[in-house]
Parts: structure tokens; C-alpha cells; sequence
């Protein structure tokens, strides 16, 4: 104070209080520039399998069917005979193609549609035989080449890496349908084959392996129509063919 007094006389109040102002400003200053040097870290979000959904994909896919059934039975000018169960199983493959999209969930999920198309190549058959009056009468029947058409929906989970879903869909498939009695050394054997329609329903998981490649896995039914097949020896059976299968694929993502 003695040293302003002398400096500034009578006007050393004043200079206190413009050295106090300077020195607050000073100290707001150089506060506001600390405040300037802290900035917030970019937040990079992570990939989800939805984010790169939207696309068409070619896969390839094989399986088992199994714990199929066609009750078959002969009609007759003498009447009507059960002929046995057919339990239908074999192994198949195929290729497959569609296009899905996606849209945004709630829980952080993703919701993905799309259609597929598939052709499976394979036998999936059985027979079965019993005795009619001292006649070995055998059925069987069998499918094949199965073009399909179905309609794909499902969920990602949180992290966007599992899809899990459900299908349903058209099929059509070469169906043959077998007959044969053992009356001496030589059976005679009777078959008519068609092409018939029928549907398919599903349930599975996808698994994204990396930005183009993934794997599925699912447990499907497939059903063709009932149909009345007539043999050319006058009998004639009611023929159904269904079966359960466990299929696994590739798929590549474009």
C-alpha cells in the first residue's frame, strides 16, 4: 500500500482496485483456455449383421430328413388293405438364393425380412410290406429335386452377430409312388410318378462369421399334397409324403 501511495498519491485506491479487476480477468482467462484444450474422444459405433443385411446372398446347404410318415393302403375290387407306415429319411442338398432387408428394433435389435429360393437334389424314400391272403404286397415312395420358395423374418440379437428366424413357404417336388405283389417267382411291381406341390415351415439361427460369410443352421417340415394314385392294375393308394429334416448351409453376402 506504502508503495502505491508513493506511486500514485491520492490515487492509490484506484490502482488497487484496477490491479484486483486485472488480476481476476487474468485468472479467467487462462481458465477458459484450459476449458478450450479438453475435448470429448470420438465414439466409434461397433458393425451389427443388420447394418449390412440389406443384400442379396447365394449359399449352399445339406441335410437329414427323418421321422416322416405316409400311411399306405391298397384299395382293391376286394377292398381296402393297410399295407404299413412309411417312415421317410434320406440325405439331400442344394443351393439357395434371396434378398433381405432390416429395420430397426426395439432392445437394440434388428428386424430381418426377405424371400429365398432353393432347389434340393437327393432321396428321401421308404417302403414297407405286410401279408394280404398269403400275398406279400409291398408300398413305397419317394421324393426328390425339390424347388422351394419361402418367405424369411426374424431377430438379431443385442449384439447384432446371431439372426434367429422362422420360414414359411411354397415347395414342389417329384414325387414317386411304388406297388408291387409277390403272387410267384417274379413280382410284379407297378409305379406312377408325379409332380406335386405342398409347403414348409422353419426355425433357425444365422450366424455371421465375418463382413461376407455366414452360417445357418435350422429344423424344417415339409409336407406335399395328398394325392389318390391309381396303379395300372387297377388298385389304387392314397399317397401323402411328409418329412422332418435338420439342415446346415453357407451363405455369401454380396
Amino acid at each position: 500500500m506504502l508503495f502505491l501511495t508513493r506511486c500514485f498519491g491520492s490515487n492509490s485506491r484506484v490502482a488497487l482496485t484496477a490491479v484486483l479487476v486485472l488480476s481476476l480477468c487474468s485468472n479467467a482467462t487462462v481458465a477458459g483456455n484450459l476449458e478450450q484444450g479438453v475435448t470429448d474422444p470420438p465414439v466409434v459405433s461397433s458393425k451389427r449383421l443388420g447394418s449390412d443385411v440389406s443384400a442379396f446372398y447365394l449359399g449352399l446347404s445339406g441335410g437329414h430328413a427323418s421321422n416322416g410318415s405316409d400311411r399306405f393302403g391298397l384299395r382293391t375290387p376286394a377292398g381296402t388293405f393297410q399295407v404299413g407306415e412309411l417312415d421317410l429319411r434320406g440325405g439331400y442338398f442344394g443351393i439357395r438364393g434371396g434378398w433381405r432387408g432390416v429395420l430397426p428394433a426395439a432392445g437394440g435389435r434388428d428386424y430381418v425380412y426377405g424371400v429365398e429360393l432353393g432347389y434340393d437334389t437327393g432321396t428321401i424314400d421308404d417302403l414297407v410290406s405286410t401279408e394280404i391272403g398269403g400275398i406279400t404286397a409291398t408300398g413305397g415312395s419317394k421324393v426328390s429335386d425339390v424347388l422351394s420358395i419361402r418367405l424369411r423374418n426374424g431377430l438379431t440379437n443385442k449384439s447384432g452377430s446371431v439372426l434367429y428366424f422362422v420360414s414359411v413357404g411354397y415347395v414342389q417336388g417329384d414325387v414317386e409312388t411304388t406297388s408291387s405283389l409277390a403272387l410267384g417267382p417274379v413280382p410284379q411291381r407297378f409305379e406312377e410318378s408325379d409332380t406335386r406341390g405342398g409347403y414348409s415351415a422353419s426355425i433357425g439361427a444365422e450366424h455371421k462369421l465375418n463382413e461376407n460369410w455366414s452360417i445357418t443352421g435350422e429344423y424344417e417340415y415339409v409336407q406335399f399334397d395328398s394325392r389318390t394314385v391309381e396303379f395300372d392294375n387297377g388298385f389304387s393308394t392314397k399317397s401323402t409324403p411328409r418329412y422332418r429334416g435338420l439342415r446346415f448351409g453357407l451363405n455369401y453376402t454380396f
